[in-house]
């Protein structure tokens, strides 16, 4: 095990994948991935959402690796992935058109990683043969709903926090990152599931990322640029696609959800987990796994 400066210890090894490794990605940036699964299987592409990485989609590399290709990226900036130096590096477009799949696959994103996969999808058809999205809404929805519901701007005040310069990375890092332990164990705002609650070793694996020298401005930079002009696509994503979200989502309002339906194509699945967190891959993935199957099935029907 290896240490960086400040002392936190690098993930335990043993991690639940194939193989991990290096990819360029359409921006030419060096992406860190971990797969599991037969490379003849279909694909399933995974983008993550913020504080984490890859690992939290380690309970669903274990339930669907033996049917897919299932490959869990580090985003740009995040993780093991190439980090640029610089807030213009992380502007949406680029983000965008650099998480593009390399072939078509099921693009899965989860809460920024599902805003990303959301735009790839609208952005580059032809390389997404279905779509899922997990606590993730869509820009213009978003910005309209929060307007019309200032509960929610209460939920996502992080984001405009997230705004200043310096000033959240210093937050987030004080007394050994409190702050995002406390987000990310709390009885109302982590996981829900007793069974899947993050243990310490969970935790560290995000918190050594993010202690890493340079590890929390760029995935804080997403934020930084949600609110540069750029365009927001009109027509609804290819179908299939399925939208899932948790009931007790402390940081997105399950009303969202019927206003995000009126964005996809008529046909889209639709579930809403009963009891469940903003961290679905954590909270419920073996009913994550088996929606998933069922939707790749063609069973694409609303609970």
């Amino acid at each position: 095990m290896s240490r960086h400066p400040g002392g936190r210890a690098s993930p335990v090894s043993g991690q639940p994948g194939d193989s991990d490794g290096p990819v360029t990605g359409g921006s030419g940036l060096r992406l860190h991935y971990v797969t599991k699964g037969p490379p003849e299987a279909p694909l399933l592409l995974l983008l993550h959402g913020f504080p984490q990485t890859w690992y939290c989609w380690r309970h669903l590399l274990r339930e669907l690796g033996s049917s897919f290709q299932v490959v869990a990226l580090d985003l740009p900036g995040c993780g093991a992935s190439e980090k640029p130096p610089g807030r213009d590096s992380y502007q949406l477009e680029l983000l965008r058109d650099g998480s593009a799949a390399p072939a078509k696959c099921t693009l899965v994103g989860h809460d920024w990683g599902g805003l990303l996969a959301w735009e790839v999808a609208c952005s580059h058809p032809a390389l997404v043969q279905s779509l899922v999205l997990m606590a993730a809404p869509q820009r213009g929805a978003m910005a309209a709903f929060s307007l019309c519901h200032p509960s929610q701007l209460l939920r996502s005040s992080y984001a405009f926090l997230f705004q200043l310069p310096w000033l959240p990375e210093l937050l987030l890092s004080l007394a050994d990152f409190e702050l995002v332990r406390t987000v990310m164990m709390s009885p109302w705002l982590g996981v829900q599931n007793p069974a899947q609650r993050l243990t310490e070793e969970d935790l560290e694996v995000y918190l050594y990322s993010l202690s890493q020298p340079g590890g929390l401005s760029p995935p804080i930079h997403y934020y930084r640029n949600l609110f540069r002009d750029s365009p927001i696509p009109r027509e609804p994503p290819p179908p299939p696609t399925l939208l899932l979200w948790g009931s007790h989502d402390a940081f997105l309002d399950p009303r969202l959800v019927p206003v995000l339906s009126h964005r996809l194509r008529p046909g889209a699945s639709i579930h809403l987990l009963p009891g469940a967190s903003h961290w679905l891959p954590e909270d419920q993935p073996q009913a994550l796994a088996h929606i998933l199957r069922t939707f790749l099935a063609g069973g694409h029907q609303h609970p």
